[in-house]
């Protein structure tokens, strides 16, 4: 599958998982209220943060290593990975019980054991469905990932209908995670061997820098949360969360075409083609804003109604428009340290790494008790940013980075004439009910896609693509 059919596939498969996610999310929140919703989220931010260093950036190597290598040594690179996992996980796990009074109390439900198994299990999913990847199935993994969440959520369903309430949530992600490590292991290739010590030594050398890299990625993700969860309510952490995650779905473009794009990178850069790592990154950045602009655009004029109707919440309108607007840094930030790890420069962005880390954490806990949840969204923006510059200047020591800034251009004067006819329509029929919200929502993307459909270059190279 080339890159563009795989970015399709890639992009679909997450449009399709955030749809689920999101449709989740607003059910958990109307079942199960803003306080069990935030307890969930505190403890899905506290997983992520052990799992992360659990992984130590392997599964990264692994997908990098494997594109790289012949069918024969790919196996013994998982196995390696597998190996280098285990002290980690040992010292996480031993942390956990010592302090599960503590981690009790932050999280607000007695969790530790099954937060055990989950880390474990997770970590083993994240490795394995790295090594699919790294074969060059990088559509099928993402097909994988889909199904694994529509299991989570429909357990997830089950077991509320049951009355299980927070730990419905919590059972559903550890099914999802086992179906997922399962049928990755059934979609591999490549056979099982025992890895040589150089194997290990070859792995943990590149991984050394993307170890960091995942926890600056982490300090992204979750740091605001983790902060949040200890300043304020778990009321407030659903809030943050719910907008976080409306937010996410406008980078997909970005994320599928940087997992898509990636094996051919790293290929690429073995045998110095960088021209052809210039164009797909140049033209990454075209598409991978076609959603972000006019997400950011709707959102601004109909954050507070979407908030209230489907999440039930009374706030957070300002924090969505605010987390939208960030991603359109997010966006091509992704794209740009894929490409530079891509070309084997994991060093540069483990450097970058280590600077917005301490920056996102400094600022989080000075802004966050001043300002709560804006002070945490705040301080994402900035961390991004910074992120951004500096990972542009590294890239340039390499290849030249361009936009079609043609087309993009032409993406937000469509975005801006969508916003001014949601906006119009808006007054007229007031987003009162979850129908006339859906109305309003539709009339802005079938406004935006007609206006992007008279644009002859993007018309024909999505066609190209399906």
């Amino acid at each position: 599958m080339d890159i563009d059919r795989a970015s399709v596939t890639i992009y679909a498969s997450n449009l399709l998982l955030s749809l689920l996610g999101f449709v989740g999310t607003a059910y958990f929140a109307q079942t199960l209220g803003g306080t069990v919703l935030g307890i969930f989220f505190t403890f899905d931010a506290v997983m992520s943060v052990l799992e992360t260093a659990t992984r130590l950036g392997v599964d990264t190597g692994i997908e990098k290593r494997m594109s790289e290598a012949g069918q024969e040594r790919r196996g013994a690179y998982l196995t390696a990975g597998y190996l280098i996992t285990l002290v980690p996980i040992g010292i996480v796990s031993t942390l956990l019980f010592l302090f599960r009074g503590w981690v009790t109390t932050y999280i607000g439900v007695a969790i530790v054991p099954l937060l055990v198994v989950l880390i474990i299990s997770s970590t083993g999913r994240w490795l394995i469905g790295a090594a699919l990847r790294g074969e060059g199935e990088v559509a099928r993994a993402s097909i994988i990932e889909l199904f694994g969440e529509v299991f989570r959520v429909v357990t997830s369903v089950v077991l509320i209908a049951v009355g299980y309430e927070v730990f419905a949530l919590l059972y559903g992600v550890l099914v999802g995670i086992l179906f997922k490590f399962i049928v990755f292991y059934f979609s591999l290739s490549s056979d099982i061997v025992w890895p040589t010590r150089e194997t290990i030594s070859d792995l943990w050398g590149f991984s050394k820098y993307t170890s960091f890299n995942s926890v600056s990625s982490l300090a992204y993700n979750w740091a605001d949360t983790l902060v949040l969860a200890y300043f304020a309510s778990k009321t407030a952490v659903a809030v943050y969360e719910a907008s976080w995650k409306v937010s996410v779905v406008a980078v997909m473009a970005s994320q599928a075409l940087s997992r898509a794009v990636f094996p051919s990178i790293s290929e690429w850069a073995s045998r110095d083609e960088y021209g052809r790592i210039e164009t797909a990154l140049s033209e990454g950045f075209t598409y991978g804003l076609l959603l972000v602009i006019p997400a950011v655009v709707g959102v601004a004029i109909l954050a507070d109604p979407f908030m209230k109707l489907v999440y039930n919440f009374d706030t957070g309108g300002l924090i969505l428009v605010l987390l939208m607007a960030e991603k359109l840094l997010q966006a091509p930030r992704i794209l740009i340290q894929r490409t530079l790890t891509g070309i084997g420069q994991p060093n540069l962005v483990f450097r970058t790494a280590a600077l917005t880390l301490a920056a996102n954490v400094v600022l989080n806990l000075l802004l966050v008790p001043e300002l709560g949840s804006l002070g945490a969204a705040a301080a994402t923006i900035t961390t991004v940013s910074i992120a951004l510059v500096i990972q542009i200047v590294y890239l340039r020591q390499f290849i030249t980075v361009t936009a079609n800034w043609r087309v993009i251009g032409r993406q937000t004067v469509t975005a801006l004439t969508m916003g001014a006819i949601v906006y119009a329509a808006a007054t007229v029929l007031p987003p009162s009910t979850l129908v006339k919200l859906g109305g309003l929502i539709a009339l802005g993307v079938v406004t935006y896609g007609l206006g992007m459909a008279t644009d002859r270059e993007i018309r024909e190279r999505v066609l190209q693509m399906v």
